[in-house]
């Protein structure tokens, strides 16, 4: 069963989708323990057959997450790889969700926050974002922020944000294809409920495989991609027909 959200954490729930805003304003929507928790439970809450598209976003005009909070003394496994109550964790519940994720980064995205970014599917920028990978000023690998970045941009501009730790704007964002796509201000949240719409018309089998899919052939050579492919498509058909015959 869900846990309780609403306060560092709120959701606004539409037809077919969801906006799931980081409710930290005055910590730069860092996130701490209890709010990951609340994010852990807002998530569960718009799980499968509830909620198709997700939008995340930050509260306020300033940033749109700053990452796990490392001021947050309650829990010394914040930021530990593979430890259940991890940022890592969260990441890897938003990679797992059946619902797809559009980022509508308000503002800062700096190193965890940067993160949240790379694991939502599609992004949306408003023209004051800034999107940053510090902690080589800190002495230290970017322990998520670095490989999802790995994994999203060429080489040459992953590197230019892990060795110089400088903040990129949106357009850069965009250029380098961080972003989807950059809007003022004042349009970032109606062109990402506009696009959240405009998914969650489809298919609700449909989406959850295709964002199964999207993430697994990341990973595989051309031969093993298009033989997984395939196979979804069976699989897809199949789960549609037993659904329906279900309904009758």
């Amino acid at each position: 069963m869900a846990g309780e959200f609403g306060q560092l954490v709120t959701v606004t729930e539409r037809d077919g989708y969801a906006i799931v805003t980081l409710n930290r304003p005055d910590k730069r929507n860092a996130m701490s323990y209890a709010a990951q928790k609340e994010l852990w439970a807002a998530l569960d809450h718009l799980g499968e057959e509830r909620c198709k598209v997700i939008v995340l976003t930050g509260a306020g005009d300033v940033s749109f997450c700053s990452g796990a909070d490392i001021k947050d003394k309650d829990r010394p496994t914040l930021v530990a790889a593979n430890a259940p109550d991890s940022w890592h964790q969260t990441q890897d519940i938003i990679a797992r969700h059946s619902a797809v994720f559009i980022a509508a980064v308000n503002g800062f995205a700096l190193g965890g926050g940067l993160t949240l970014v790379n694991n939502c599917e599609l992004a949306i920028a408003s023209e004051t974002a800034t999107f940053g990978i510090p902690e080589i000023g800190m002495g230290i690998f970017a322990a998520l922020a670095g490989p999802s970045t790995i994994k999203r941009l060429t080489p040459k501009h992953t590197a230019e944000m892990l060795f110089t730790g400088k903040r990129i704007d949106a357009a850069t964002a965009y250029r380098m294809g961080l972003v989807n796509e950059v809007v003022p201000p004042a349009e970032l949240l109606p062109r990402a409920e506009a696009l959240a719409a405009h998914i969650a018309q489809f298919d609700a089998v449909a989406l959850d495989y295709n964002k199964k899919a999207f993430r697994d052939i990341l990973d595989m050579n051309w031969a093993a991609g298009m033989d997984y492919g395939i196979r979804s498509t069976a699989v897809i058909r199949s789960k549609q027909q037993a659904l329906a015959q279900a309904q009758e």
